[in-house]
Formats: C-alpha cells, structure tokens, sequence
C-alpha cells in the first residue's frame, strides 16, 4: 500500500512541475494592436466592437468570402515559455447563415512554415471550438496562429471567431 501511495504522489509532483503555459485572446480592446488581416478575392477580415456578437467579451473578429480567402492572425512569442513541446491552439468560430470549414494553423515566421493545420467543417449555429493537434515548438521564439476561411463558389458568408488560445504543456 505504501509503494502505491508513492506512486501517487510521485505522478502528481511530475504533473504540477510540468504546468501548462497559455496566451488567450478574444478580440477585446484595440484588436488591430495585436491581430492582422490577410485577404485575396473578394475576401474581407474584420472586427465587430460592442456589437453583441461575441461568444465571450464585448468584441470579435469575423472573416467574409465568396470567391477568395480571408484569415486574421496573431503573433504569439513563445520563447521564453518553460514548456513548448506539446502546444496547441484553439479558436471557436460561428459560421453565419449555414455550415462552413474553418481552418486553424500554427505558422512559424522564420521561412513561413505551417507547423500545424486543421479545417474542421463547423456545422449548426452558434460558435463551435477548433483545435490543432498538439506541435512541439522548442527553438522557436515566436508563432502565428491563424485563423482562415476560403470559398470559390461565389456564395458570400461571414464566419465569427472568438477566444483564441495557444497552449503548451500538460
């Protein structure tokens, strides 16, 4: 029975030394301070102040398309956080008048690299979370999480996101 207990407690001090380390942001504030829009087509990215749309806070962003892309993204600097080997990010996004796929990527900006990508077809109304697989980001000092909505149909819609979060660790 001992020998069990010191298991225990030996799982649970390797757990606590290894916490997790987090950045979130839900478009509060002055959101164009912090995020960037990217666009091609007939794409629009944005942001929605105070005007109730949010999932959490006042404040959202919203990217817009029908024939071209749009994405907004922030940067993130990872590098002076203790664990960076299991990170992953999330965002939820509302797909307006109908379902859509939504992706979520993890850019490192020395050479552009996409470390991690998923698109996730996001069903339904109100806003649905989209998570990366986990990515190791030792040696990197700092990432982009992005998140993009493309369309060449030529029907337009607008997709909502809110509270983004990059995490890493346990």
């Amino acid at each position: 029975m001992p020998a069990v207990i010191g298991l225990a407690l030996a799982g649970l001090s390797a757990t606590a030394a290894h916490a997790s380390v987090s950045l979130s942001d839900g478009f509060e504030g002055n959101p164009w301070s912090r995020w960037e829009a990217l666009v091609s087509g007939d794409g629009r990215a944005d942001v929605d102040i105070d005007q109730g749309f949010a999932r959490t806070g006042t404040n959202n962003g919203w990217l817009y398309t029908g024939q071209g892309w749009a994405a907004e993204r922030i940067a993130v600097p990872v590098g002076s956080w203790s664990d960076r080997s299991n990170c992953s990010a999330e965002i939820y996004a509302q797909p307006v008048g109908g379902g859509a796929q939504v992706g979520l990527e993890i850019w490192d900006p020395n050479g552009w690299r996409k470390l991690t990508a998923t698109a996730p077809w996001l069903t339904g109304p109100g806003y649905q979370p989209i998570r990366t697989r986990p990515v190791d980001l030792r040696g990197i000092d700092k990432v982009y999480v992005q998140a993009i909505f493309g369309k060449d149909n030529g029907v337009k819609q607008f997709v909502r996101l809110d509270d983004m979060t990059l995490r890493c660790g346990s």
